[in-house]
């Protein structure tokens, strides 16, 4: 089978002679310590050859094997195989002319479908059991098409002795890397292979034109809501300025601008925006976990009843979101606190929005403390602290809480706004809006609605979004300081946080916020022996320190595709593998890889 040149100007092989070069060049190169082989030690081969011989060695391949292993677990029923499989099995009488067969792998390089095509003759390979399961990757049996393309993610071509293993060395075998178009992520590839002799320049071409024959197929056996969607995503992809992000219930899509800016972290804000945006488009700003803030243009697709889809378009914005600007969004993190002093200071009330546990009433204790009785213009600086989800146990007396302290002159914090008895509401909302003191109140995020609660909302003239933690990474570190400091304050130990300690606490996703990180904090402190909290201080599965290198562009999909199957089938391992067409075992080394477990 002949092909264009390699990057380093060498074809493939396709003579006795050259094969015999490359076989006593592979010689060679396998008896050289593997960590310190480079495509200069075997000068007459492909260079993306010495690397996957390399790559072979280090995973521990024995050239000499002949067995191809079968996972077991592994279950073929998959959406791929059978959009792929009525192609192959009109492709069988053209390849098996040519003395070749082909089958589909899925993205573990597992066999997929029925081969297809002429296999060759008995005696060739003694041990190779063709069923679905066995494994073509590159780290399980060496060199060959499908390993190499699935590694490199490019069609590819092995030829003969080429191939890491003896057993292959009378092949030519291919691969295909297969595509879904609705979402570009890799799902399989594609490989037709035939005896090295009987290798063709054309068959290389024809694997990539099957190939994008299974990705065509593959996109028209999408619902009709899918492809909707798929269809409005490129049609502002091709006119947006911005970086586009497409959102559905099951997917996320993000375009190559958009990564920049769209980490995995705002996967969770992004859903969030498309449930939420109604049939009508509307533009917020919202802050990422990259610390940009952007302005989101939020396009609705339509969709069956019960699935929801928008495109999203992102334009970073050159300055945050202040408290008078009117738009709505949320401010950075480090200026809430400034925003808040200077409406207290302006005599304006002031709420706090925000998921549960996001820190609130700390910022807001923390506000009044700082502004003192003088800088207030109160005459007693100590603030009330009144909970609107206790009130309804005495609302009398709640309510009198509240009129002593404002007619006294003090500053009042209503924690809970929203769980007020409707009865006290009309009376505290004419308190609040007519207030000389300070007063700051902490509410969940504003979802609209009607009545009471709204009329109580609208009595503070300034509404302050506190972002989540996950939200807040530049000020983590501080955030930690100053929780460590309130804790000592109460028992006079004062502690620090090791640096590595710090870090995997950064790593943390924090579904339960500043209420969550204040239980950690204050759990390694019991536990620690000194002053200094150490990783091994933290609880069990905080002390997972950050990976040493960031996750490339194929393991965070890899990543998200696990940790949306572990919710949606919830937290059911074998339900997750049927689901991904991977086995169970695979699940769970890659669940540990990416701790997700």
């Amino acid at each position: 089978m002949t092909a264009s040149p390699s990057a380093g100007g060498l074809r493939v092989p396709r003579t006795a002679a050259e094969w015999d070069a490359v076989r006593a060049a592979k010689a060679e190169v396998l008896t050289r310590d593997p960590f310190a082989i480079t495509p200069d030690d075997a000068p007459g081969v492909r260079p993306e050859v010495v690397r996957s011989w390399r790559r072979s060695l280090l995973a521990g391949v024995d050239p000499a094997a002949t067995r191809f292993p079968v996972d077991d677990g592994f279950a073929p029923g998959t959406r791929l195989a059978a959009v792929a499989q009525p192609i192959l099995d009109r492709l069988a009488d053209q390849i098996s002319d040519l003395g070749s067969w082909g089958f589909l792998t899925d993205r573990a390089c597992r066999l997929l479908t029925t081969v297809v095509g002429e296999l060759p003759p008995p005696g060739r390979f003694q041990e190779m059991d063709l069923r679905p399961g066995t494994v073509f990757a590159e780290d399980v049996i060496g060199t060959n098409g499908l390993g190499c393309a699935h590694e490199e993610q490019r069609p590819f071509l092995i030829s003969g002795t080429e191939h890491f293993r003896t057993d292959s060395e009378v092949l030519t075998t291919t691969g295909v890397i297969i595509r879904d178009p609705f979402t570009r992520r890799h799902v399989g590839t594609l490989g037709v292979h035939c005896r090295r002799e009987y290798a063709s320049t054309a068959v290389l071409p024809l694997v990539v034109e099957i190939g994008r024959s299974i990705e065509a197929q593959l996109l028209a056996s999408r619902s009709d809501g899918e492809r909707e969607f798929l269809d409005a995503y490129l049609r502002v992809s091709r006119g947006a300025r911005g970086a586009v992000v497409g959102v559905t219930s099951r997917l996320c899509v993000v375009s190559t601008q958009a990564r920049e800016l769209v980490h995995e972290a705002d996967e969770p804000l992004l859903r969030r925006l498309a449930e939420e945006s109604g049939p009508g488009s509307g533009t917020v700003r919202r802050r990422m976990s990259s610390g940009t803030t952007v302005e989101v243009s939020v396009l609705p697709v339509a969709q069956p009843r019960g699935e929801y889809a928008a495109v999203l378009v992102l334009e970073p914005v050159d300055r945050p979101v202040g408290a008078g600007d009117g738009v709505p969004g949320e401010p950075a993190p480090g200026d809430v606190a400034a925003r808040l002093a200077r409406a207290l200071a302006d005599g304006l009330p002031v709420l706090l929005t925000g998921e549960r546990g996001t820190g609130k009433r700390h910022i807001a204790r923390a506000a009044l403390r700082a502004g003192g009785a003088e800088a207030l213009g109160t005459a007693d600086g100590a603030a009330i602290e009144l909970d609107g989800a206790l009130a309804a146990l005495d609302p009398d007396a709640w309510l009198r809480a509240l009129v002593a302290a404002l007619d006294g002159g003090r500053p009042a914090l209503l924690a809970h706004v929203p769980d007020l008895p409707a009865e006290l509401v009309p009376t505290v909302a004419d308190l609040v809006a007519g207030a000389r003191t300070p007063v700051v109140g902490t509410a969940p995020e504003d979802r609209g609605g009607e009545g009471g609660p709204v009329r109580l909302r609208e009595a503070f003239p300034v509404v302050l979004p506190v972002p989540p933690l996950r939200d807040r990474r530049a000020e983590f570190p501080g955030l930690c300081r100053a929780l460590l400091a309130a804790l000592g304050d109460r028992d006079g130990r004062p502690a620090t946080l090791a640096p590595r300690a710090e870090a995997a606490l950064l790593a943390g996703d924090w579904p339960g916020n500043v209420r969550q990180l204040l239980q950690v904090l204050a759990t390694a402190r019991v536990r620690a022996a000194g002053p200094e909290i150490g990783l091994e201080d933290l609880p069990a599965h905080h002390r997972r320190a950050p990976a040493g290198r960031p996750l490339g562009e194929l393991e965070r999909l890899e990543r998200q595709a696990l940790a949306v199957a572990l919710r949606e089938t919830g937290g059911d391992r074998s339900a997750v593998a049927a689901r991904l067409g991977i086995s169970r075992a695979t699940v769970y080394r890659k669940l540990k890889r990416y701790q997700l477990h």
